[in-house]
């Protein structure tokens, strides 16, 4: 079994720059011989040079030492620099890699994972791979390396000696092993305790103004400092396993150079085989292991922390999307689709086939060019309903056809050509808001944005702001009103120019004037479009070719707002509910 599997198969994925790894740490063992060197010069000084009384010797080792702590640094500093470039580029390759399989995930895969814990995922836990991936370039490969030729080095020159790396290496082994076992469960807590951290983060700082609003800044922060102790609980406990671990790596140093210095003193005061230059090259070499051991003990905590990222990026990379294409997508031309909808025994649940049924039985014709809107109580089903046409989920049961084509024998990119959608919530990116209009179709003229937005009744307020189309949108369009936003996303919607067009009751923020004139206008640029219109409220409904009366996720009533007057006691509970004893015409 691999050490450090997850970190070592996110490195993997980074295969094109494998040749820099591999160069990095030749210069990493050249840079270790060239160190190691060094010893034996201060060995041949004191023998050959101090003891001998011969300056030239001490001169010529001395020039020798300089020379090879130079060419280590050469060497080291050429692994340094492919070390980071190597770490940066397998991070930004990690980025790309993740970002792109989240923009693959559907609807399904996105309610599992909230935005603050993909965010953690992408930033938190690929640095801490970046980082763990430069010190194991830089030191991972020349501790063990020195560490080795150390020993050998040991045993040829004083074998009298090198029983006492017997009880330091391995003692020192087991020490970081211990460690390691147990910091890779305290970094995944930490992790997912950031997480959690992250999640109320986003919440708060996205809805701050509902917060202000219900003045719940106390209630929020406590329950934000309460995540907060925990994500410092959870950091402190890896801490603490290394700042009582650390000192007893230390001890067993400091027994070892004790050994050292008694056992070699002894041995050349009784005249043994070892002199005064061998035990102090012995000294070095010993130094030399006893800084590579204390640098795997820094370096390792930062491998376990990076182990539990990558084991976490490893699961978003496996995640295979729910909703996937067919092997063999029916090839279609959107310009030749009529829009005709079918709904044939739909049924829908979130939890899967055997799961709870939030839509129930469905069975529904759409005709092109016609408007059916649907209608009910929060929680009825209506935008589950509408969200199985462009398969942002999947059905369980039954089957969805457009022009006798079951929606799940289309790729996903030529449905959604052919299903246009303005979202229940209206989200705009920051940018122009010309950019925002034509984001489904980027290639779209001034004209045609120009006209989506006339459609939408948004040229209006467009054209008083100076900048007009290329007014800038802040983040979320926090600088529109929600109306002003709605009316942006429907003319995103209408510019993309789809067959059949979907509003998730995306007038709810305008008035009933401004929706009658968005609903004329588009039964004139969209005559021929299906439109299908999810509403709360009543008015929205009234003009629509037929009008679908869910309940509980089935349909309990279907026909024109006339049709149902009479036959619906629901709808007319409903009807005389929102407009009281308004007449039809006092609506327009």
């Amino acid at each position: 079994m691999a050490f450090f599997p997850a970190l070592l198969r996110m490195m993997g994925i980074y295969r094109k720059a494998w040749k820099s790894l591999v160069i990095s740490q030749v210069f990493v063992l050249l840079a270790g011989i060239f160190l190691m060197l060094i010893p034996a010069q201060v060995s041949e000084i004191i023998n050959n040079g101090i003891v001998e009384g011969d300056l030239n010797a001490v001169l010529d080792s001395a020039l020798l030492m300089i020379l090879f702590a130079f060419i280590s640094g050469i060497f080291t500093m050429l692994n340094l620099v492919l070390a980071v470039l190597f770490a940066e580029g397998s991070a930004n390759f990690l980025r790309t890699r993740v970002y792109r399989r989240v923009q693959q995930f559907s609807f399904k895969n996105l309610d599992q994972y909230p935005t603050g814990e993909l965010m953690v995922r992408m930033t938190n836990d690929i640095y801490q791979i970046n980082q763990a991936v430069q010190l194991s370039m830089r030191f991972l490969l020349a501790a063990g390396f020195q560490i080795i030729v150390a020993v050998i080095l040991v045993w040829l020159n004083s074998p009298s000696l090198v029983w006492i790396f017997l009880f330091v290496i391995p003692a020192g082994g087991l020490i970081l092993g211990g460690l390691a076992y147990l910091l890779q469960k305290q970094y995944k807590a930490r992790q997912e305790k950031t997480d959690d951290l992250n999640n109320i983060l986003q919440e708060d700082l996205a809805g701050i103004r509902v917060v202000k609003s219900f003045v719940r800044e106390k209630y929020e922060s406590k329950r934000f400092d309460g995540v907060n102790e925990a994500v410092k609980a959870a950091s402190i406990r890896p801490l603490r396993s290394v700042a009582l671990i650390i000192p007893s790596i230390f001890v067993i140093l400091g027994v070892a150079t004790a050994m050292v210095i008694w056992f070699g003193g002894v041995e050349i005061i009784d005249g043994g085989t070892t002199n005064v230059g061998e035990l102090i090259a012995f000294s070095q070499y010993f130094f030399i292991i006893l800084a590579q051991l204390w640098i795997l003990s820094i370096v390792l905590p930062q491998i376990t922390s990076a182990e539990a990222s990558a084991a976490r990026l490893g699961e978003l990379i496996d995640i295979q999307p729910d909703i996937k294409d067919p092997l063999s997508p029916i090839p279609m031309d959107p310009s030749n689709i009529e829009g005709r909808v079918v709904f044939e025994n739909v049924s829908f649940s979130y939890e899967g086939i055997n799961g709870r049924e939030s839509i129930s039985n469905i069975n529904l014709v759409a005709e092109p060019g016609q408007t059916v809107a649907f209608l009910g109580a929060t929680g009825a089903g209506k935008s589950t309903l509408v969200n199985l046409i462009p398969r942002f989920y999947d059905i369980t049961e039954g089957r969805i056809t457009i022009d006798g084509i079951d929606v799940r024998d289309m790729s996903q990119e030529r449905l959604r050509e052919i299903v246009g959608i303005a979202l229940q919530e209206t989200v705009l990116f920051s940018g122009t808001v010309g950019g925002n209009i034509s984001f489904g179709r980027p290639e779209a003229i001034y004209d045609e944005v120009q006209e989506a937005a006339r459609a939408a009744d948004a040229d209006g307020f467009i054209s008083a702001i100076p900048e007009g189309y290329d007014a800038r949108v802040a983040r979320r369009g926090t600088n529109f009103s929600g109306g002003q936003k709605q009316r942006m996303s429907i003319a995103r919607a209408i510019a993309v120019k789809p067959r059949i067009l979907i509003f998730d009751d995306s007038t709810s923020a305008v008035d009933v004037a401004t929706e009658t004139r968005i609903q004329a206008a588009l039964d004139e640029l969209l005559k021929d479009t299906t439109k299908l219109v999810v509403a709360q409220r009543i008015s929205t409904v009234l003009n629509a070719d037929k009008i679908v009366l869910l309940d509980g996720g089935k349909m309990v009533a279907f026909g024109s707002h006339a049709e149902l007057m009479t036959s619906s006691p629901l709808y007319r509970e409903i009807f005389e509910s929102q407009l009281g004893g308004l007449r039809r015409d006092d609506l327009t």
